[in-house]
C-alpha cells in the first residue's frame, strides 16, 4: 500500500455536493490516495470474510456458552437478550456492517474492531470515492461493490417488497446524509421508503406508528441497539422488522473482542484482548460502548501500580465496562495514519474506505482518503 500525491479536481466540492455529499466539510481530501495491489486486496478480502466468519462463532458461543454475558457486562435487560436469541436462531439477515482494519509491519490485517450495528462513512465510500476515480484515474479499478451489494441486498432481506421507513437522529448531518442514501438504494431496489426522525416513532401496544398514523413494518435505523434497550425494552419488543437486527448487539459492542481472542488466538487477523487489565505491554485501551474513538487511550502498562498514557480521546463514554486490546503500531504515511474500513454487505464482502489521521487514534476528526488498485 502506497499514499501518493494528487492535484485536487478544481470543481470537486461541487461535484460531491450534487451526490449528496453536503456534510463533507474538511473530512474529505483529494490532495492524495492510496494505492494497492490486486494481491493486497485479494488479502483484505479473505480478511473481511474470515472476521465475519469468527464474528458469528463467537455470537453462537456467547449464545450458547458465556451465561450472563449479555445481562452482566452489557448490562442488556433479562426480555431484550430473550428477543436477541428470537432474533439470531429466525436467521434475520443483516444488511451490512464495517470492519476497521490496521495492516501491520508485516502487511497482515489485524481487526481492531466491528462497526457490526450503526456504522457512517458509508456513501463516501460507496459513491464520492468511485466518482472520484472515474474522472481521476478512470482506466484503472477500485474495491467498490458497496452500492451494488446494498441494492441486492434489500431484495434479499425483504422479497415480499413494499415500504421501508429510515429513521434516526435528523439533528445530525451525517447520519441524515447516510440515511438519505441507504434510503435511495433502497428506491433503486424497488421499495417505497420514508426517512423521519427516530423521536417521530410512536409505540402504541407494541406496535410502531409513524406521524402519519401509518404502522411502521420494517425499519432501517440508524440509532444504536444499545441506546434502545436502555430507553425502550419495549420497543425493542415491538413487531417491526429491524435492520440492523436485534442479534447486531452482540457483535457491535467491543466485549466481543475478548471472546474472539479465546476462540481464534491463533488467527492472524486477532489481537489478544482482555476483559481486565494485564499486567505488562502496550495495549490500546477501548469501552465496551464508544462511538467516533471517544474515551480511547493507548498505555503502557509496565506493572500493577505504573502505567504511561501515550495517547488518548475524551468523550463521554467514560463509565462502564472497558477491554484492552493488544496494541499495533501502526505504520504512518507521510505523517498519517490510516485505518482501512472493510465493508460486508449482506455477509459478504463489498469494498473498503480509508480514513486517516495524524494522531495514532482514529476519531471523528480523521479525513477519508480515495483509493485505486494499480
Amino acid at each position: 500500500m502506497k499514499r501518493i500525491p494528487v492535484i485536487p479536481r478544481p470543481d470537486y466540492k461541487e461535484k460531491i455536493e450534487a451526490l449528496g455529499f453536503d456534510f463533507h466539510g474538511d473530512y474529505w481530501r483529494e490532495e492524495a490516495y492510496y494505492c494497492f495491489t490486486t494481491d493486497e486486496i485479494e488479502r483484505l478480502e479473505e480478511a473481511t470474510q474470515e472476521a465475519y466468519r469468527m464474528y458469528c462463532e463467537a455470537v453462537q458461543h456467547i449464545l450458547e456458552y458465556k451465561s450472563g454475558f449479555m445481562e452482566h457486562i452489557l448490562n442488556i435487560p433479562e426480555e431484550v437478550c430473550g428477543r436477541i436469541r428470537e432474533s439470531w436462531d429466525a436467521d434475520e439477515l443483516s444488511l451490512y456492517g464495517r470492519f476497521d482494519f490496521m495492516l501491520s509491519k508485516d502487511g497482515i490485517p489485524k481487526i481492531l474492531e466491528f462497526n457490526a450495528d450503526t456504522p457512517t462513512s458509508l456513501l463516501e465510500a460507496a459513491i464520492i470515492q468511485w466518482q472520484w476515480k472515474e474522472d481521476v484515474f478512470p482506466d484503472y479499478d477500485q474495491y467498490n461493490g458497496i452500492h451494488e451489494g446494498l441494492v441486492q441486498s434489500w431484495k434479499d432481506i425483504f422479497p415480499e417488497g413494499g415500504d421501508i421507513h429510515f429513521a434516526g437522529a435528523l439533528e445530525n448531518n451525517e447520519d441524515t446524509g447516510t440515511l438519505q442514501y441507504l434510503a435511495s438504494t433502497a428506491m433503486e431496489a424497488g421499495f417505497s421508503t420514508r426517512v423521519l426522525d427516530m423521536n417521530a416513532l410512536n409505540l402504541q401496544d407494541g406496535h410502531f406508528f409513524d406521524p402519519a398514523g401509518e404502522p411502521v413494518k420494517r425499519c432501517f435505523k440508524l440509532y444504536p441497539w444499545e441506546w434502545m434497550a436502555d430507553e425502550s425494552p419495549d420497543g425493542c419488543l415491538a413487531d417491526v422488522k429491524w435492520l440492523e437486527p436485534i442479534w447486531k448487539l452482540v457483535m457491535s459492542n467491543k466485549a466481543i473482542l475478548s471472546v474472539l481472542s479465546d476462540l481464534f488466538p491463533t488467527s492472524p487477523y486477532v489481537l489478544p484482548c482482555y476483559m481486565s487489565r494485564p499486567q505488562s505491554g502496550v495495549f490500546c485501551k477501548k469501552p465496551v460502548f464508544s462511538r467516533e474513538g471517544h474515551n480511547v487511550s493507548v498505555q503502557e502498562i509496565r506493572n500493577w501500580e505504573e502505567r504511561v498514557c501515550i495517547a488518548e480521546t475524551e468523550g463521554d463514554y467514560n463509565t462502564g465496562a472497558y477491554v484492552y486490546q493488544e496494541y499495533v503500531t501502526p505504520t504512518p504515511y507521510s505523517g498519517r495514519y490510516p485505518v482501512i474500513g472493510s465493508w460486508i454487505i449482506g455477509g459478504e464482502p463489498a469494498g473498503i474506505g480509508i480514513r486517516e489521521n495524524r494522531m495514532e487514534i482514529t476519531d471523528n476528526m480523521s479525513e477519508f482518503v480515495p483509493h485505486i488498485i494499480m
